[in-house]
């Protein structure tokens, strides 16, 4: 099911397929974490709150990675296929990296979908998947 929420300053338009439910406001009190006055949108807020979460979740795994690998990664970009792509740094063992990621990574994933990271070395055409939840 396709969801658009289109964001104007603090307030959240969510449409759902063709249809508009409503609007909705972040409030780390309430129940779901969101606050809504429209019927509709009540209904779909346990959903809609869970997916908003995990990719809040799975925006945040780059930063968590470089927190934790802070010299051996130089920067990272998400991809169209929403694939995430890592540059690390030229004198890093680029299999040896990938290892104590795979070894290291579920101590930072907080989200269950599928994602694969692409794991580049600067300078250097060799790439290694990392494949998370797969």
């Amino acid at each position: 099911m396709l969801i658009r929420i289109d964001q104007d300053d603090e307030i959240y338009n969510v449409t759902i397929g063709d249809t508009y439910l409503g609007t909705m406001v972040k409030d780390d009190n309430a129940e779901y974490g969101w606050q809504t006055e429209d019927q509709m949108l009540k209904d779909e807020l346990p959903d809609l709150s869970l997916a908003l979460k995990e990719q809040e979740a799975i925006y945040n795994l780059p930063f968590a990675l470089k927190d934790l690998y802070t010299e051996n990664i130089v920067d990272w970009d998400w991809s169209e296929d929403d694939s995430l792509n890592i540059i690390v740094h030229p004198d890093v063992d680029l299999q040896e990296f990938a290892n104590t990621i795979r070894d290291q990574v579920y101590d930072v994933v907080l989200f269950d979908k599928d994602l694969i990271i692409h794991l580049h070395q600067e300078g250097n055409n060799e790439v290694e998947e990392i494949h998370i939840n797969c």
